[in-house]
């Protein structure tokens, strides 16, 4: 039976966030060039033209995809409301650098359940370094103190975010 997802306020290990971030130096490894094998779009062949609805990336992505959702990292929450944050954290990457484990959580489904709908986006999140400084942000939250790692999490899980819907 499918393990369905967690909700966004269920607890975060620390076990998983180390399991997450052992990909940023594989992913630093393709980045931006190997990323995508070849680009969804119009093709040739024998002089009929094709449509390519999906992408081939690197095998690297979809592993990491599917690490994501193994380890608790796609959380069921309204995404799509929130996209609009997430472009935001994108555009001014840094604020990231501030960001809360929770708003590192929700970008990651967001730009996880939007490539379901958008092929390619995670490749080019991945591609343009936004996918590893997500990870990185995370690897810090948790190499701080073991009290300030449960603290962190604590005020995301409960966190204004209604106030602040980015959590930072």
């Amino acid at each position: 039976m499918p393990m369905l997802p967690l909700k966004l306020n269920d607890p975060i290990d620390p076990a998983n966030v180390e399991e997450i971030i052992e990909f940023i130096p594989r992913l630093q490894e393709i980045i931006p060039d190997r990323v995508t094998i070849r680009s969804p779009g119009i093709t040739e062949d024998s002089g009929e033209l094709i449509l390519e609805m999906h992408g081939e990336y690197h095998p690297l992505i979809q592993e990491f995809m599917d690490a994501l959702y193994r380890f608790g990292f796609v959380r069921d929450f309204d995404w799509p409301v929130w996209q609009k944050y997430a472009e935001g954290l994108w555009k001014h990457p840094e604020c990231l650098k501030t960001a809360k484990i929770l708003t590192c959580v929700k970008l990651l489904t967001t730009h996880a359940r939007k490539d379901r709908f958008c092929d390619g986006h995670f490749a080019a999140m991945v591609a343009c370094g936004h996918i590893t400084a997500i990870l990185t942000r995370m690897e810090t939250l948790l190499h701080s103190s073991g009290e300030r790692w449960q603290r962190n999490c604590a005020l995301s899980m409960a966190g204004d975010q209604k106030s602040n819907p980015l959590v930072v």
